[in-house]
């Protein structure tokens, strides 16, 4: 197996015993390079989570508003019911979005990094991992250099608490391997935002005990049937 997201790493987990090999050989089979239709980060997602990602960047509602018009302009009354769906369901997530203010998520001193040749595929107990986060940013604490991470995700029967903080570990994870050289890393701004439950999860919580770690032990039980 080359790599495997987060969210088939979640996928793997909701299997049951018999049905996690197959499901491993299933991704060693295909290859798989990016998420499934219905996956966290993936096509099915797609127009609303990178309008979100712009939104952060650009700390402005304007790709919001500006998805939203491109998206009522595809719709027309000869679309499946399937597509149509789909684009509603994005088009839900973003409305959610219409009017917030992104600069919340972002300390004042914030200035977005580019994720351009950072590793995104990390082994951990030597299976391939790969942490997209949706926009890296560093900012000053206490005269520090500091760095952080947001992460938007989806899924259309929704993450479980635990599950988004298996997003927030891989994000501190991501950041550990790539930036400590020159930044610290602070905790709470390793945020996974799950966009249509509109729920928030840092890696603080991990360590705080307020949601429980479930990502090595996960991990751990992949290798063994790698």
């Amino acid at each position: 197996m080359k790599k495997i997201s987060v969210n088939n790493i979640i996928k793997f987990r909701q299997k049951g015993e018999k049905n996690q090999q197959t499901f491993l050989n299933s991704l060693k089979r295909k290859n798989l390079v990016q998420e499934a239709t219905e996956g966290g980060g993936g096509n099915y997602w797609v127009r609303s989570l990178s309008a979100m990602s712009n939104a952060f960047k650009d700390s402005s509602n304007k790709p919001i508003k500006n998805k939203i018009s491109e998206i009522l302009e595809l719709f027309t009354p000869n679309l499946i019911k399937k597509t149509k769906d789909m684009y509603q369901r994005n088009l839900n997530i973003l409305h959610n979005y219409e009017d917030f203010d992104f600069s919340n998520w972002l300390p004042e001193t914030a200035e977005i990094i580019s994720k351009t040749s950072k590793k995104s595929i990390i082994h951990l107990n030597t299976v391939p991992v790969q942490i997209t986060p949706s926009q890296i940013y560093s900012f000053e604490k206490d005269e520090k250099k500091c760095v952080g991470a947001i992460w938007f995700v989806a899924k259309l029967d929704k993450y479980k608490e635990e599950e988004l903080g298996m997003f927030a570990e891989a994000l501190y994870i991501y950041l550990s391997n790539n930036f400590t050289d020159d930044y610290l890393i602070n905790a709470e701004n390793c945020l996974v935002v799950d966009v249509l439950d509109k729920k928030e999860v840092n890696y603080k919580m991990i360590i705080d005990e307020k949601i429980p770690s479930i990502f090595d032990s996960t991990l751990k039980a992949i290798k063994k049937l790698m």
